[in-house]
């Protein structure tokens, strides 16, 4: 995941995202960043955290608050010092929208407490920016109990991806870079990609789950994968008990392809959990639950296309 300090370090070929603004509050951030993700998923486009720090001086802390916010699924960060503490407590409209016209923004999730606190009106700001602007009540007081972020969260922790999926209104995402493992799926015929995930990532309960596979870099190709294109995967999420691990570990089988992936940042959309992890007696018992995992993947896959679960 990408960091950058004030928006002048933002490389200019960045191209269109979804903007949330943040002051980095663990209060109600969860709920921000998710309707930025969510948002940004629907548009096809990345996902900015923009971080606003009082001043110069809280730069540093106001980063360090808002890194466990960008496990969320958020694709960078802009740390952004501002001259002064903001006035009413809020975010002024100008303040925001000077920032917006300087980043390839084509939508605005915020907290809407944080702009009228500071004297603005989310539908004005949207006009002056040229900006889609959706102010959130990031508290969710307003809201009902099952779209909480504590729900969310509770829901992921427990496997129920299809519930989190529902709540938030995309699939839950998770970033990383392919490492080498223990390589026992190559010798088993199911090759994986191990991963070393983002910081602070929210990693879904133990099970092996149906989701997509995706390499982040779309100009790279190798064997029979593509960049930016999304491929079907049985992920497994577990210390791998047949062989007594100890390590949890986060493995993507990628379905019909083969790919020399060591190194490659990618991402992993959770579907549906098809089975929860079992210690097995022998390696053929391993190897025939296997392949009924990647059959029940396909199904899942399958039934679930074009529905609101594959965001």
């Amino acid at each position: 995941m990408r960091i950058w300090r004030g928006v002048s370090d933002v490389p200019s070929d960045v191209g269109p995202c979804v903007l949330v603004v943040s002051d980095g509050s663990q209060l109600g951030g969860d709920r921000l960043v998710w309707s930025g993700v969510a948002e940004a998923r629907r548009l096809g486009v990345a996902c900015v955290l923009l971080l606003l720090a009082p001043s110069p001086a809280e730069a540093t802390a106001v980063e360090d608050a808002g890194r466990p916010l960008a496990g969320l699924g958020v694709d960078a960060i802009c740390v952004q010092p501002l001259a002064g503490p903001p006035a009413g407590g809020g975010w002024d409209e100008s303040t925001v929208a000077t920032l917006v016209a300087r980043l390839p923004a084509v939508a605005l999730v915020l907290d809407s407490a944080a702009v009228v606190g500071g004297g603005g009106d989310p539908a004005e700001l949207g006009r002056r920016t040229g900006v889609a602007v959706r102010a959130v009540d990031p508290s969710g007081q307003r809201q009902p109990d099952r779209l909480s972020a504590a729900y969310v969260r509770e829901r992921l922790l427990a496997g129920d991806v299809a519930a989190a999926t529902e709540a938030v209104g995309c699939p839950h995402r998770l970033a990383g870079v392919v490492v080498h493992g223990e390589g026992r799926g190559r010798g088993l015929g199911f090759p994986t990609a191990n991963l070393a995930l983002a910081e602070h990532s929210v990693v879904p309960g133990d099970g092996i789950y149906a989701g997509w596979f995706t390499v982040v870099d779309r100009s790279w190709s190798d064997g029979d994968m593509t960049g930016g294109v999304r491929y079907p995967a049985a992920i497994s999420i577990s210390r791998n008990p047949t062989f007594a691990g100890r390590q949890r570990t986060v493995e993507p089988y990628v379905l019909d392809v083969s790919a020399d992936l060591y190194g490659q940042a990618v991402t992993t959309d959770f579907v549906e959990r098809v089975r929860v992890p079992e210690r097995f007696d022998s390696i053929e018992e391993l190897i025939a639950t296997m392949r009924r995992d990647v059959e029940d993947v396909r199904s899942v896959l399958r039934a679930a296309r074009g529905s609101r679960r594959l965001g």
